[in-house]
């Protein structure tokens, strides 16, 4: 997916014949916060995303995917050697992995 996340809503809401009510209410949201992710005033909060695969039949993990890489993408897109940026960040995520493992075997 290129386009942002919230773009990606609304098309689907359309697609599906969905009006932003209807959406919202199936997503237990307020209607102008859809309303403002469809058009990137706001950021698609992480707690919709399992209600959004129910309601489109989306693949959760791709969903989250998906999500996680927008965040990221906002934090570096202006960054001009990103792919170094995210071998480091990588990394760390390994590191943290393994001590949240290690700290997970401690026992009291």
């Amino acid at each position: 997916m290129k386009e942002k996340l919230g773009e990606y809503i609304h098309n689907l809401r359309v697609q599906h014949g969905l009006t932003l009510t209807k959406l919202a209410a199936a997503l237990d949201i307020d209607q102008s916060t859809l309303s403002k992710i469809e058009n990137h005033k706001r950021n698609v909060p992480e707690e919709i995303l399992p209600k959004l695969a129910k309601v489109f039949k989306l693949d959760i993990k791709k969903l989250e995917k998906e999500f996680y890489s927008e965040k990221i993408a906002e934090m570096i897109y202006r960054v001009s050697d990103s792919t170094e940026l995210l071998t480091m960040a990588e990394e760390k995520a390994k590191y943290y992995r393994v001590s949240k493992v290690k700290q997970g075997n401690l026992k009291f």
